[in-house]
């Protein structure tokens, strides 16, 4: 008898960890939504922005300085993310419709744009849900 009281705690505990990690694997990493402001080339001479990233648009690396970054419904900053992806070449694969992707690819230097998209950490996709131009 003691054996099987054992062996049922042993299920219970095994169940129960079991189950968090199904939850896990189901839900996945959560997805950050991150709103980038900026404009597409190098900064100004002697100017410095909060993030100078390549942004994979289609076939193309684009140079986006971003001058305004939020990440929302999150207390994830957005340095934290820039961060964990700086290290990598370049550092955000533009993913969506190919409309949005266009609008990235086809800019010139010196244009301004909000990109919102969403992130997972581990990642460097960005999963574009809006490309706008700013003025």
């Amino acid at each position: 008898m003691k054996n099987v009281a054992s062996l049922a705690a042993a299920v219970a505990i095994v169940s129960t960890l079991l189950s968090g990690a199904v939850a896990d694997a189901r839900s996945g990493p959560r997805l950050f939504r991150l709103t980038l402001d900026g404009y597409v080339g190098a900064p100004p001479e002697g100017r410095r922005e909060r993030a100078d990233l390549q942004l994979r648009a289609g076939k193309t690396d684009v140079r986006f300085q971003v001058t305004e970054a939020r990440v929302s419904s999150s207390s994830m900053l957005p340095s934290t993310i820039f961060n964990r992806v700086r290290p990598y070449r370049p550092n955000f694969i533009l993913r969506g419709p190919r409309e949005l992707i266009e609008r990235v690819e086809k800019a010139a230097p010196g244009d301004h744009l909000r990109i919102v998209g969403g992130w997972r950490s581990g990642t460097r996709d960005l999963l574009l849900s809006s490309v706008e131009p700013m003025k």
